[in-house]
């Protein structure tokens, strides 16, 4: 996605684009793109600074750490902001800015919503009971093992 550098005044431009998901480079195993990137920014020259604001949005599939199975990841940069300083080129690509800001909204490691239907299993998972209290599913005397331990001295 390029700009000419020429057509940018202090009047905002609005630039408005659908970018294919293949410009993430999500080649990870637990990770890839999924749907197009829509984007809708307004950007501007202020003395020789090139200066965009607007909004970014995307979905992409990640694997689920616990359960393994692929999920929506929605993806809402709604304040997603770019500075480009002198020297300006010519043209301006901008999907290097719009990919790193989605990579970084990325999770470490994304799991499924607990309380959503087909979510995790609720084997090695916390378990909501009716209250909405977490309760642990070994039981109520899992610490109890760990009494029994004497403090080396």
């Amino acid at each position: 996605m390029q700009i000419k550098t020429a057509s940018l005044s202090a009047e905002p431009l609005r630039v408005q684009e659908l970018l294919q998901p293949a410009i993430l480079g999500l080649d990870e195993p637990a990770a890839r793109g999924k749907d197009r990137i829509s984007i809708d920014l307004f950007l501007s020259l202020i003395d020789d600074l090139v200066v965009g604001s607007g909004r970014v949005e995307t979905t992409v599939e990640l694997q689920c750490g616990r359960c393994c199975r692929w999920m929506n990841w929605p993806i809402r940069l709604l304040n997603f902001q770019l500075r480009i300083r002198p020297p300006l080129p010519l043209w301006i690509d901008l999907t290097p800015f719009v990919r790193e800001d989605i990579l970084l909204a990325l999770p470490m490691v994304a799991v499924c919503d607990e309380r959503a239907a087909g979510g995790c299993s609720s084997e090695g998972i916390r378990t909501l009971n009716e209250t909405g209290v977490q309760q642990s599913i070994h039981g109520k005397d899992v610490w109890g093992i760990l009494d029994r331990f004497q403090r080396n001295r």
